[in-house]
């Protein structure tokens, strides 16, 4: 459906990119906080890998040899007013054998927040940047510069402006403008949407009873589909049981017109509660009935001194982008083991990208893979379960996933959807890395990826093996030699792959 007569809210993307172009560099560089100086740290990586299925095909393999070369910087402040971190990699991917596959992308992530009035109020804003698979049932692999048909380069950010408050009578008020933006270079505007979200909170505590109101108010909006709105009022009741378990009720009224095209009113209700039965122990429940069906996110969470466990099961609205994934990195799942032994997050930071370094274990690697690009509104289930083991020489990564993705409303959201209204994907990840020497390791890693068949469109599963020893050669500079062996089965396209890569990676 095309939208008439209404100016997009994609108008101000480029005026709101470059605020938010700003906000993010001066929050990392920390500008005008006067109690920390910022880390600034240039960086170069050298990736070349032999392969001998360039193309990915099951009849003419073509080996070939890819050089991959990214400069790159992070900055971090994590004190003071003016707070965020940016990571940023450019880049260039040169072929050996056919030059006219060369390419250059962009990888960037970075947050920031600018506190005014002690923290009353101030702006956040997000930035990301990266490749992604476009459709779920075309091939697939664990390489981007391999697959290059079926992926895309896929950008986007936040602004979100917020203030709070205390209220008489021991009771506190939010507010909260957020914008979000997310687009990619796929054709059909595929992961392309645009979301503008309004929030307004007020509560009381008195004793063990709290009591509120939340007001919200959105409008989505893809270049598919017409622009949609979402808007509620809810009333919530909570009980302090115990100083570790607290439950909640909620009532109120949802009105919409993503289904239908329509505006609908249904009443709302939910129930939530966490439970906290020892502090390295986190169980959270929440159940709602809204506007799209039932709605959930359970959690449990639980570490010792050296694993950590986590089960999470969630079903909530997408309004588009990447939608059928879930990323546990090998940063998460240590950052969270490492919290009984630095609780201050920003030292507890620099201790796991160390621990991670020194076990030749990349912290922005991801423990699952998958995704797929759509446009338009869907619903989504995530389940993942995910195991840490942090030995003194051996670590331990484990993590599954699946994920469940519908398609929401009368008008297709583009992309797979235009071929079936779910997308199912199971994703399982082993990884070990073992520590041969302080400033050598050794890591192998599995992964399978299985994407069922849905309706005529045929599916695929994806097995990737690989094995990596690294070593530190110097203060600043770290290499790497690895083999990776890929099989995809499909019906379409099978292929079996082959690769020896190696890495040098320095900081400046």
């Amino acid at each position: 459906m095309k939208r008439t007569g209404r100016k997009p809210l994609r108008g101000a993307r480029r005026q709101l990119g470059c605020s938010l172009t700003a906000l993010t560099a001066l929050a990392a560089a920390g500008v005008g906080a006067q109690t920390s100086a910022p880390s600034v740290v240039p960086s170069l990586k050298v990736t070349l890998t032999a392969t001998d299925n360039r193309d990915l095909s099951s009849t003419r393999p073509q080996s070939d040899l890819v050089a991959e070369i990214s400069p790159g910087i992070a900055l971090a402040s994590r004190r003071g007013p003016l707070q965020g971190a940016l990571n940023y990699s450019l880049s260039g991917v040169a072929y050996a054998r056919d030059s006219s596959l060369n390419t250059v992308y962009h990888n960037l992530a970075a947050n920031g927040r600018f506190s005014l009035l002690e923290g009353r109020a101030g702006i956040d804003g997000t930035a990301s940047a990266g490749r992604q698979v476009v459709s779920a049932f075309d091939t697939q692999s664990p390489d981007a510069n391999l697959v290059r048909g079926n992926q895309a380069q896929v950008t986007s950010y936040s602004l979100s402006p917020y203030v709070s408050g205390l209220l008489p009578g021991n009771g506190s008020y939010r507010g909260r403008v957020t914008y979000n933006d997310s687009r990619s270079d796929s054709a059909g505007d595929a992961g392309d949407t645009t979301s503008l979200n309004a929030q307004l909170g007020f509560g009381w505590q008195r004793g063990k009873l709290g009591f509120g109101v939340d007001a919200h108010r959105a409008i989505y909006e893809t270049p598919r589909t017409a622009r949609a709105h979402n808007g509620g009022l809810v009333g919530n009741l909570s009980w302090r049981f115990d100083v570790d378990l607290q439950g909640v009720l909620r009532l109120g009224t949802e009105v919409d017109d993503i289904r239908s095209g329509r505006s609908e009113r249904i009443t709302t209700w939910g129930l939530g509660g966490v439970w906290t039965p020892t502090p390295r122990t986190l169980i959270r429940a929440d159940y709602d009935r809204r506007f799209f069906g039932r709605s959930h996110a359970l959690l449990f969470s639980h570490r010792t001194a050296r694993t950590i466990w986590t089960l999470a099961d969630t079903r909530s609205f997408q309004t588009g982008g990447v939608g059928g994934r879930a990323i546990v990195s090998a940063y998460d799942l240590f950052f969270a083991q490492f919290a009984s032994v630095e609780p201050d997050p920003a030292r507890r930071d620099a201790m796991v990208r160390s621990f991670l370094s020194a076990n030749g274990i990349d912290p922005n690697g991801q423990v699952t893979i998958g995704g797929f690009l759509n446009t338009g509104p869907t619903v989504q289930r995530n389940q993942t379960a995910s195991f840490a083991y942090q030995g003194l020489r051996t670590t331990v990564m484990l993590a599954l996933l699946r994920s469940q993705t519908e398609r929401l409303g009368s008008t297709g959201p583009g992309g797979d959807f235009d071929l079936t209204d779910r997308i199912v994907q199971h994703t399982i990840n082993l990884s070990l890395s073992y520590r041969l020497t302080p400033g050598a390791s050794l890591v192998v890693s599995a992964s399978r990826q299985r994407t069922p068949g849905a309706g005529s469109v045929g599916g695929n599963t994806l097995r990737t093996i690989d094995a990596t020893w690294s070593a530190r050669l110097g203060p600043s500079t770290n290499a790497s030699l690895g083999l990776r062996h890929t099989r995809f089965d499909s019906v379409s396209r099978p292929y079996d792959e082959n690769a020896l890569i190696g890495s040098v990676r320095m900081l400046f």
